[in-house]
């Protein structure tokens, strides 16, 4: 991980030599200024230092946990993430929640249930969840269950009341765990039909243990590994949905922040959001990787082995 994400504070730190003019470009916005005053920015800014001197100053403010103020409001990167990090997590945390608790029973019941009208069923539900596009699925969710059926707010987070807050999330919610449930869908019943044709299944049922114990207990649980993968996958993959899904629902979450922050130009504000970003699929990665582990007992770190 370290090395990871220390080339990953450089190319993030490289990000302002890609805007046409440099940072003072970014800054100014396009407007109309003297010599005199580039010059008093790019010395406020230190942006008259060499690069590597740049880089360490940067890094070592990022340490600190100061990403330094956005160009628009001047605020403090890290407020602002601060602000607006709760939403995404929540948004983040149901959609993968949502997909695991329903994708996985469904995908076992199509296993189980091979070339039924029910496992044709839940492979035709599977398809079109992840086929559809996070901003089609937003779309069609917002006008048939907020502005039809009025079972939801339109527009917006809530106030700070906690029912609130959970009243407005939960349609967004559940729009992100539509294209992931499916995803996992398909990989739980591919998975749990290998696993059902496995010798050790029809030597569990020979020996008379009860068909949830030889489904659950051995089946399933050897069939996580393909489900782990994927739901990592997933988690990472939710970060990208987030972005459209804040757009549609108007609410203040990193995603919409990272598009303001594009649309006006705000290094700071898109270096930040980008290393927060890497990180969190940094992190995603290795916690899959430790929970292999814990799942199938068989594997091992250990370099001795």
């Amino acid at each position: 991980m370290v090395p990871i994400v220390l080339f990953m504070t450089l190319a993030v730190f490289l990000l302002s030599s890609l805007v046409p003019g440099g940072a003072v470009a970014a800054l100014l916005e396009g407007r109309p200024t003297s010599s005199a005053q580039i010059e008093f920015l790019t010395a406020k800014y230190g942006l008259d230092r060499p690069l590597h001197e740049q880089y360490l100053s940067w890094l070592t403010g990022m340490f600190r946990g100061d990403l330094g103020r956005s160009f628009r409001t001047s605020q403090l990167v890290t407020d602002m993430v601060g602000e607006r990090l709760g939403i995404t997590i929540w948004l983040n945390v149901m959609g993968l929640v949502l997909a695991v608790a329903i994708g996985v029973p469904l995908g076992v019941v199509a296993a189980l249930n091979r070339g039924s009208r029910l496992d044709r069923f839940v492979v035709g539900v599977s398809i079109f969840g992840s086929s559809s596009p996070a901003f089609f699925v937003a779309i069609f969710f917002l006008w048939l269950f907020a502005q039809n059926l009025g079972w939801f707010p339109l527009y917006g987070a809530g106030g700070p009341a906690l029912w609130s807050r959970l009243w407005h999330l939960t349609l967004p919610g559940i729009v992100m765990a539509v294209a992931p449930m499916g995803l996992i869908m398909k990989v739980t019943r591919a998975s749990m039909l290998d696993e059902i044709d496995q010798d050790y299944v029809a030597f569990s049922r020979a020996r008379g243990l009860r068909e949830r114990r030889v489904i659950l207990g051995y089946g399933l649980r050897n069939a996580l590994i393909p489900i782990l993968t994927a739901a990592g996958l997933i988690f990472v993959g939710l970060l990208t949905g987030t972005v459209f899904v804040e757009r549609v629902f108007g609410l203040p979450g990193l995603g919409n922040m990272l598009v303001q922050a594009v649309i006006t130009s705000d290094l700071p504000v898109i270096q930040g959001l980008t290393l927060i970003i890497g990180t969190w699929i940094v992190v995603a990665n290795l916690i899959v990787d430790i929970m292999y582990a814990v799942v199938d007992p068989r594997i091992t770190y250990d370099k001795t082995k």
